[in-house]
C-alpha cells in the first residue's frame, strides 16, 4: 500500500459540521477524506497499536487524527502518517477540527508541525464556521452528556454559568474561546495563503447544501457536481434547554 501525504485538510471548527463535511466531501469520486472506516482498514493492515496514539488516532470510530496538534501522535513520523492517505486519490484530505485550536497553550507548535511537514504552496484548508453564540451552545450541550468525560469545569453547570466563567481572566475559557475566530483565521493565512483557505459557514451548507459542496469541489480543483448525490447533513443533537436557560 503506498503513501503520501493529504492535499487538503478540513481544520475547522468544533461543533460546525465537520463530521458531516468530511463524509459530503467524500461524495465526489475525486475525492477522499478519511473516515472512521478506511481508519480502521489502515489501522489493521499495518498492525499498528492504537494505544501508542492519543486523540482521534487512537479512536478507530472518529474521523479525526489529531497527528499535528498532539505531539505523541507526530512523533510517529510522517510515514504512520502518510499510511492514512491512499495514493489512488489524487485529492486527499482528512478533517480534525481541533486543528483550528491555534491560540490554545496544549496545542503549541501544531502550525509550525504543519508547515514543517506540509506544502503549504498547494495544501487547501477548509474551515467550516459556525454562528459563534450557537456553536458555544453546541460545545456546551456535548459537555453535559453523560459519555462525555472532557470539558469537567463545565460540567453540571447551566450554560449561563459557564459563559460567566469567562469574566474570569486567570482561566481560559474553552466553551467561548474556540467560538472566536479572527486570531486563528489569520494565523491560517499567514502560514498557507488566503488564496488556499475557503471559508463558509454551517448555516450556508444546511440552506443549500449542493451550492455549497459544488464550491468546495471547484476550491480543491475539481469538477462539480449536477445534483444532490445523497449529503448527509449536520447531526443537530438533543439539546438540555434553550440558550436563556438558568
Amino acid at each position: 500500500m503506498k503513501k503520501q501525504l493529504p492535499n487538503f485538510i478540513v481544520a475547522g471548527v468544533m461543533k460546525a459540521g465537520t463530521s458531516a463535511a468530511s463524509l459530503n466531501l467524500n461524495l465526489h469520486p475525486e475525492v477522499y477524506c478519511i473516515t472512521p472506516y478506511w481508519k480502521d482498514k489502515v489501522i489493521t493492515h499495518y498492525a499498528y497499536d492504537t494505544g501508542s496514539f492519543t486523540g482521534g488516532m487512537a479512536n478507530e470510530e472518529s474521523k479525526e487524527m489529531d497527528f499535528f496538534n498532539l505531539t505523541q501522535n507526530f512523533d510517529h513520523g510522517l510515514e504512520v502518517y502518510k499510511s492514512f492517505f491512499p495514493i489512488y486519490s489524487n485529492l486527499r484530505g482528512e478533517s480534525t477540527p481541533n486543528y483550528f485550536c491555534v491560540d490554545e497553550p496544549i496545542y503549541d507548535g501544531m502550525l509550525s508541525r504543519m508547515s514543517s511537514s506540509l506544502d503549504t504552496s498547494n495544501t487547501k484548508i477548509i474551515i467550516v464556521l459556525r454562528d459563534p453564540i450557537t456553536r458555544a451552545y453546541s460545545h456546551w450541550n456535548q459537555i453535559q452528556k453523560p459519555e462525555v468525560s472532557w470539558g469537567t469545569r463545565y460540567k453540571n453547570k447551566t450554560f449561563n454559568e459557564c459563559t460567566e466563567q469567562a469574566s474570569n481572566p486567570s482561566q481560559r475559557n474553552a466553551i467561548l474561546g474556540r467560538s472566536k475566530y479572527i486570531n486563528n483565521l489569520t494565523s491560517y493565512r499567514e502560514i498557507f495563503g488566503v488564496d488556499n483557505i475557503y471559508l463558509t459557514t454551517q448555516e450556508a451548507i444546511l440552506a443549500n447544501p449542493l451550492s455549497e459542496y459544488n464550491k468546495m469541489w471547484e476550491f480543491l480543483d475539481t469538477f462539480p457536481l449536477p445534483s444532490d448525490p445523497g449529503f448527509i447533513l449536520s447531526n443537530t443533537g438533543n439539546y438540555t434547554g434553550s440558550i436563556d436557560s438558568g
